[in-house]
């Protein structure tokens, strides 16, 4: 059932999913070698099961770990017309990896992913929200390794650019990059991310929908993500209570609610890929058009 606004609207609004396999990323977070089991591949197809249910295409960061692991499981999400995107190559975000590894680690990725899916992967998210104002160079990097699209900018990366933290629009870096900030809610003077995951795991959903009709009605599509773990939790993802770590435990607590969210989101509003929700920018940012956003040519990034 479509609702008046979606209707009334006509929005696509952007879904994503960071392909990310949590048992590893704990595991390796803590000095750990890979997992026995690798969670990442079951869960993932029961998120393709379900956004096949919704008849909704989506965009999937995926970092190259998993890539290399399960080359059919990403042949699938492309099969399935969903947008491949690069999320890195070991899950290391930007700050950790500094410039040489980044470098690589990006490259790596991009390479991996373009083998198993004979596509051009230009577009890029960061694990943890790396790129910050501490990586001058991160922006640099993704250029010159082919890069077109980003979609890693928090408000606090918008605002060391010169940007209000609460602008939503894609920008250009330097002509070449579209940039694509986080959706953010202001409060109290202080922006911070409204985009699913973590941010919004325990925002009442009818909060949400509001806030996200506001942005529509104003002609701002918004984004929205979150892990398959959060959406379908299986092995261990299901009980990290049992790991014996207060934040792990309270991570773990909301999994599942994503498969709710998402379904009630999904009556309210459109959805598709990055490239979907943001195509007018990207159009104009690939085929050199006047935009109507601005072109970032200095800034802190490059000083």
């Amino acid at each position: 059932m479509k609702n008046t606004l979606h209707n009334a609207c006509g929005i696509i609004n952007a879904l994503c999913f960071d392909i990310d396999d949590l048992v590893h990323g704990m595991n390796m977070k803590n000095g750990g070698n890979f997992p026995s089991e690798y969670l990442v591949e079951s869960e993932t197809y029961q998120l393709l099961e379900f956004l096949g249910v919704l008849q909704v295409k989506a965009t999937m960061f995926v970092p190259g770990y998993v890539a290399e692991r399960f080359p059919a499981l990403v042949g699938a999400m492309a099969d399935a017309g969903h947008h491949i995107a690069s999320h890195g190559h070991r899950h290391i975000h930007a700050e950790r990896l500094q410039r040489q590894g980044f470098r690589e680690d990006i490259t790596v990725s991009k390479q991996i992913l373009e083998q198993i899916v004979s596509q051009h992967i230009d577009t890029y998210k960061d694990p943890c929200w790396g790129i910050t104002p501490n990586t001058p160079w991160a922006y640099d990097e993704l250029i010159e390794a082919g890069y077109t699209i980003d979609n890693t900018a928090l408000p606090s990366l918008l605002k060391s650019l010169g940007r209000s933290s609460e602008d939503m629009e894609p920008f250009r870096y330097k002509g070449l990059l579209t940039v694509i900030p986080v959706t953010s809610f202001s409060l109290f003077s202080r922006s911070m991310p409204f985009n699913g995951g973590l941010f919004c795991a325990y925002i009442p959903i009818s909060l949400q929908i509001k806030y996200y009709e506001s942005l529509n009605r104003r002609g701002i599509p918004f984004n929205y993500f979150c892990h398959p773990y959060e959406l379908s939790p299986q092995g261990a993802n299901r009980y990290l209570w049992k790991r014996k770590a207060v934040a792990a435990g309270l991570y773990g607590l909301y999994f599942g609610k994503y498969r709710r969210y998402i379904e009630q989101l999904a009556v309210h509003f459109r959805f598709g890929s990055l490239k979907d929700a943001y195509e007018s920018f990207i159009n104009q940012s690939v085929e050199g058009c006047v935009s109507t956003f601005p072109v970032l040519v200095q800034s802190s990034l490059n000083h």
